[in-house]
């Protein structure tokens, strides 16, 4: 998807960035294509507070994270929690907040060979928690999650089709495994067959749909 270039930040947060997906996108509804300088003010002004209170977290971890090597099973269980927590946090963050889930994946890895050292027996339940968590990691799920979404109901679908071919993949995957999940299939393509009608790229909705069969 191609978008103005002029108005945006590089690297929008969550209500930025679904201001930036609406705008003069033909597969969102007409009534949403249009978007004000105010309303994008207003969106980074919001962005601007998380990022600011998320690096507080995120400096908060630091010291937290000094003596680790020498903590006990009962202390490090949490402070796993508390990492995968900061994860999904910056997955529903966006923006520069984004950039910090690598590092702290490394350390959930550390932190997780810590306590299967510690507890073999454990290894399994530690796995199916990073699995869960690994759902929550997907930012336009995370997002869409969020209580306060700037995604309506409505809007779940065009904001997915707007999303990276990786994303739209991972959905995919995770609705042809889990029947009841929302969007399927029949939700992609009649969504894509009523934006070809109004002028969407034929070729570009070939491949989102491409894109959401291609997860193995």
């Amino acid at each position: 998807m191609v978008w103005k270039k002029t108005k945006w930040s590089n690297n929008p947060g969550c209500f930025e960035r679904h201001l930036q997906r609406r705008d003069g996108n033909v597969l969102f509804p007409l009534e949403k294509r249009s978007v004000t300088n105010k309303a994008i003010e207003e969106a980074r002004e919001r962005d601007r507070l998380e990022q600011e209170n998320y690096q507080k977290k995120i400096s908060a971890l630091a010291s937290q994270l000094q003596n680790s090597k020498q903590m006990t099973v009962d202390q490090v269980s949490p402070l796993l929690q508390n990492i995968q927590s900061l994860i999904e946090d910056a997955a529903s963050i966006g923006g520069e907040a984004l950039n910090k889930i690598p590092n702290l994946e490394t350390i959930e890895d550390s932190l997780i060979q810590q306590l299967n050292s510690a507890m073999p027996e454990g290894k399994e339940i530690l796995e199916q928690a990073k699995s869960l968590s690994a759902m929550e990691r997907i930012p336009y799920l995370a997002q869409m999650k969020r209580k306060d979404t700037p995604i309506l109901e409505t809007e779940e679908v065009p904001t997915l089709l707007s999303e990276d071919f990786a994303t739209i993949s991972a959905v995919g995957y995770i609705s042809r495994n889990f029947p009841s999940f929302k969007p399927s299939e029949a939700d992609i393509r009649k969504h894509l067959d009523e934006a070809v009608r109004q002028g969407f790229d034929k070729g570009t909705a070939q491949n989102i749909l491409k894109a959401w069969n291609e997860m193995k």
